[in-house]
Order: structure tokens, then sequence, then C-alpha cells
């Protein structure tokens, strides 16, 4: 549950005109002598004492808690839950409960949520949706919740909670059959191969002694009629090539628009590539951009990596510096001689220039590892032959 600030109330906008009509017959009536109009002057400010007493008892007792998704992806559908929570012992209703939804650099959103009724010691949940057009981090928060229930004469708000942080993915494209089948080439193409051998169905390999856990269908029942013992069928499973995706998202001092487009490009296709290696399993996986070095993420494909993996994608930033030549030599130093090695950048790269990679030409592994690397630049048409922004 969220914490609740003080209750501030103020006057709206219908009521200063409530406010000078209730003046008016005031004015006319002390003026006049008349005192009608005095008691009518009387029983119209009434509802203006009662709405002070009502927005802010419509708020007691109430607590409001966030949901946020794990990730999201610029430009896919944000669901954000709210929860409305009512303590006190009597019921609320008209509730509003406004949100804040700001990066830096970027105009404030303001998304709001409307609770009809919410009853005595009751809760309920609603939620918002919209879509995020540019990645990186944000800072959502904190819950502003307000009502102008009776009347709608006066409004109570109070902030409840405190900021979260929400990083927005980079936005995903489609890789084509084109990249698959050229991804599929070089991993045949390896000249080292290694195989894993598991339960799971695939080319059959050879029987073993039956284990707790393993699937009755797996069992060879002749083989186990033979030996008077269950074995299990045991098939084996092609270990996925290994890849190391380096990303340089380089821009110059005084970029164009469609240089800043590259950028952003590079780092969706980035993305989508780590998306798709994470889906398909069973492979390790390396990421290191230019501009964090000292963050590289690196392990096995699972879920989870690739949540670590978008989060630093998220926040990478272009830079002018050319850091290409130190990171290749510590992505190198960290990985094996059968890693497949993506380099996607915004320029061109020519990783066999003596005067800019001097030290890899040097060692003789490294230049064997940099002469198989596949380079993406991102600003050459050919690009769409291999992947769609969507």
């Amino acid at each position: 549950m969220s914490r609740t600030r003080p209750f501030r109330t103020a006057a709206c906008r219908e009521t200063w005109y409530y406010l000078f009509v209730l003046a008016a017959i005031a004015g006319g009536a002390m003026y006049r002598e008349i005192n009608l109009l005095l008691v009518l002057a009387g029983m119209i400010g009434g509802p203006l004492f009662l709405s002070w007493l009502a927005v802010r008892a419509n708020l007691r007792g109430i607590r409001v808690s966030r949901r946020l998704p794990r990730g999201v992806c610029a430009g896919d559908l944000l669901v954000v839950n709210l929860e409305l929570t009512n303590a006190s012992r009597r019921g609320s209703w008209a509730v509003v409960v406004e949100e804040q939804i700001r990066q830096q650099g970027s105009d404030t959103l303001r998304p709001r949520v409307y609770f009809p009724h919410v009853g005595a010691n009751d809760k309920t949940e609603r939620a918002y949706r919209g879509r995020l057009t540019d990645r990186g981090e944000y800072q959502v928060g904190p819950l502003r919740v307000s009502t102008r229930f009776p009347f709608g004469l006066l409004r109570c708000a109070t902030t409840v909670g405190q900021s979260q942080s929400m990083v927005v993915y980079p936005r995903l494209g489609r890789l084509t059959q084109a990249w698959i089948a050229r991804h599929q080439e070089a991993f045949e193409g390896a000249q080292q191969r290694q195989q894993r051998f598991t339960r799971v169905e695939g080319q059959f390999y050879g029987v073993r002694y039956w284990r707790n856990g393993d699937s009755r269908r797996s069992i060879h029942w002749r083989s186990s009629a033979r030996r008077g013992q269950l074995v299990v069928r045991q098939f084996e499973q092609p270990h996925s090539r290994d890849v190391a995706v380096i990303v340089d998202p380089w821009l110059p001092k005084h970029p164009t628009e469609d240089e800043r487009d590259r950028v952003e490009l590079a780092v969706s296709f980035a993305a989508t590539v780590v998306a798709d290696l994470c889906r398909q399993g069973n492979a390790i996986l390396t990421l290191a951009t230019t501009v964090r070095p000292d963050q590289m993420i690196q392990g096995p494909t699972s879920t989870a990596l690739m949540h670590d993996v978008m989060r630093e994608l998220a926040v990478t930033r272009p830079t002018a510096r050319d850091g290409l030549a130190t990171l290749l030599e510590t992505v190198l130093a960290r990985i094996d001689g059968d890693h497949e090695i993506i380099l996607v950048g915004t320029r061109d790269v020519d990783l066999e220039d003596p005067s800019r990679f001097k030290t890899l030409g040097n060692n003789p592994s490294s230049a064997a590892a940099i002469r198989r690397a596949r380079v993406i630049n991102v600003s050459d048409p050919a690009l769409a032959k291999y992947f769609q922004v969507e």
C-alpha cells in the first residue's frame, strides 16, 4: 500500500461563478434590506461548507497501488493497472487518479483513471493504456488522487506513493527469411560444432537407465524387456552457435535527423536479433556497446538475459567517441574462437584497417575472429533485405 500525503482543498472554476451569484444575492439583500434574500444567500452558501466536509471525507482511507509491466517495447501497448483500496467505513465516489509519466527532455504525460465507486473496506482495479514511442528510462508517478463529490464545487486532492522507474525497451522489428538463412549458413559453416545430450525429442542417440522425472513416453520397452530394467531413449540436440552482438551507435557532433534515426534503427535491429536468439535458446549470448564498454552482458540465452539486454539497449545513447577497437579487444578476450560476431553500427567499418585495428591484426586468433565477423551498417539500403521495422 502507498502512503498518502495531507489533503489539499481548492476551489474549481465553477465555484467562482457560484460565489459571484452568492455575492450578488447577499449584496442585494443587504442593500435592499430584504430578509428573504439573506435567507436565500445562506441556503446557497450552505453547500460550500458541506462540500468542504464531504470531499475530505470521500478521500479519507483511500490508498492506491500501481502495477507496472515487466517490460514493454517502444510503440507497443502499455497497460498499467491501478488498485484503489478504501480502508474507511464509508464508500467513496467519483475518485480520479492521475498518473505522471515523464522522460528527460520530453513532455510529461498525465493519464487519468476514473473510479465511479469503491465500497467501504473494499478495493477495485482499473487500468490505463497508451503507447510510448521512445525507448529509455521513464519516471512514473507519484499518483495524484482527487475528487469533487458530491456537488463539484470544491476539489480535494492528495499525492499518493513515490515515483517508480520504468524502462521502455527498443522497438522490435522483424527478421526476414534472408537473415535467418544467412545466419543458418554461418552456423553450418563453423569448424567446431558442439552437441548437448538431453531428454527432449530430436535425433536418436542411445538409451540409458530410467531416472526419476523421466517421461514415460521416452521408455524403450523392447530394450527394457531385454535388460530386465527400465531404460529410456536419449536424444541429441544441436547446440546453437554462440553469438556476440556488438553495438556501435556512433553519431557525429552535429548530426542530422537522418543520422539520429540511424542510431535508433541500429539499436532496434540489435534488440530484434537478441530477442530472436533468446527465443531459440541453447546458446551463449554476449552483448557490448561502445557507449558503456564496462557493462558487457554475457550468459546463456533465456528470458531473464533478454530483459537484461533490453534494459541495456534501452538506455544506450549515441556517442561521437570512437571506442570500437578497444571494445573489440575486450570482447574477444572474453569469448572463444567459435563465437559468431555481429557488429551493428551506423557507418561503414573496415575491420581490416591496420591503422585503426592494429592491435587486433597482430594477434592471429583475434584476426581470424575479425575476418569472420558480420558487419551490419544500418545506413546501407540493403538492410531492408534482412530486417523490417514494424
